[in-house]
């Protein structure tokens, strides 16, 4: 079988569908020794991939020198051939809607794989789909975008005739929580063998055991100073980062003195788009810029030091489709405080401290609990360990080629 992967969001620029693509792709090529893939990149992406140089089976062989040529490998199990291919078109575009179907059907692609829910309107091959989560459904409005309303507002009809088509026309639907499943199949009266549901996983990069950087280095070069909860995701409005601002504001003022008689920060690690400027206009009108550093994207090598030198990890998102932040928190060691939201119960159970996300009151003083309760702090970094080890890119790779083996049958 000849499998295409749209996979111009691989890569950790994308976030947490970059993370995901990457780590489908890079573990689909490990386990499967039989199909043929097509990865649809653009060229920033192509020359990433060719500077990772994946794995194929048995490890030797990866990307050769020109990207949009095959690399392959012969082993004892048979052939199997990658191939890149260059669909230079940025996500959401008119140009995507031409472009990326033409080259689907040029590659004579049997199954394609659309890890995101903009599969072109004018592609009618068979497909599966990955929906991440429904965000954009519940949080919608001027407050969610930087665009003018006129332009917002025939943007987001797009959007959902693009999402209606996408789960449609699917042969099957991949979601990463049982929460986002449920709240598809209500939405879109999906029967319920359509929707699968692969939890993902944790990059062994940012585990416990890798923790080779110094420390002090580290922390200087990013002007962090302790003791500081840290964050790690987009700073988008439903991510609620504001409330949590205000409880560190509200905890300095009433709680400081239980963290060794220092004032606790919040360290933000996020890429910079129009929503960080938005947040850093918040901080200044909070009068906050003493307590929040900004830090930027952290590379993980780097990240997986602020993860072990932090109080605890915070999370006070207002919805999300799995929670893979807070995942790699406990993978590093770090105890997790999360919103309690029904898709964070599932996934981080009984590993997390959970607070009232709309109430900076509440987490302020779930904080200090938290904070000044060591047996706490230990039980709930011991449980995240433990959880972690459920969770795997290997195992979310297997589920995904039974998926594909199964509408190929």
């Amino acid at each position: 079988m000849r499998i295409g992967i749209d996979a111009r969001m691989y890569g950790l620029e994308h976030a947490g569908i970059g993370r995901y693509v990457e780590n489908l792709v890079q573990n689909l090529l490990k386990i499967d020794k039989n199909n043929q893939y097509v990865l649809f990149v653009r060229k920033a992406q192509s020359n990433q991939i060719k500077n990772e140089k994946i794995n194929l089976p048995a490890g030797k062989a990866g990307i050769k020198n020109d990207p949009e040529k095959f690399a392959s490998q012969i082993n004892g199990a048979g052939n199997l051939k990658l191939k890149i291919v260059i669909a230079e078109a940025r996500h959401y575009s008119i140009k995507e809607q031409f472009l990326v179907p033409y080259l689907i059907w040029k590659e004579k692609v049997n199954l394609m794989h659309f890890p995101h829910f903009n599969v072109p309107v004018f592609y009618f091959g068979k497909y599966v789909v990955t929906i991440h989560d429904l965000i954009k459904h519940t949080f919608k409005g001027m407050a969610t975008t930087t665009r003018n309303p006129l332009f917002y507002w025939f943007k987001y009809f797009g959007y959902l005739i693009v999402f209606w088509l996408a789960v449609k026309r699917a042969k099957k639907i991949l979601v990463p929580s049982k929460t986002v499943a449920l709240q598809l199949r209500k939405a879109y009266s999906l029967p319920e063998s359509k929707v699968v549901v692969t939890y993902e996983g944790v990059d062994k990069k940012l585990q416990i055991t890798n923790y080779k950087l110094q420390i002090t280095n580290i922390l200087e070069k990013y002007d962090i100073k302790k003791p500081y909860l840290l964050y790690v995701g987009s700073v988008y409005p439903h991510k609620n980062i504001s409330n949590l601002i205000r409880s560190i504001l509200v905890f300095n003022s009433k709680y400081h003195d239980t963290v060794h008689g220092n004032y606790l920060r919040l360290v933000v690690v996020c890429s910079r788009n129009a929503f960080w400027e938005r947040l850093r206009k918040d901080i200044n009108e909070l009068n906050a810029q003493n307590f929040v550093n900004l830090a930027g994207f952290i590379p993980d090598e780097e990240l997986v030091i602020l993860y072990r030198q932090a109080e605890a990890f915070v999370f006070p998102s207002e919805s999300e489709g799995f929670g893979l932040p807070g995942l790699e928190a406990m993978a590093s060691g770090l105890p997790v405080l999360a919103s309690d939201i029904p898709v964070f119960r599932e996934v981080y159970q009984d590993a997390a401290f959970y607070f009232d996300q709309k109430n900076p009151e509440d987490i302020a003083q779930k904080i200090k609990k938290f904070l000044f309760d060591e047996n706490l702090r230990e039980q709930t970094r011991t449980k995240g360990l433990e959880l972690v080890k459920n969770y795997s890119w290997s195992k979310m790779a297997q589920k995904t080629l039974k998926i594909y083996k199964c509408i190929n049958i």
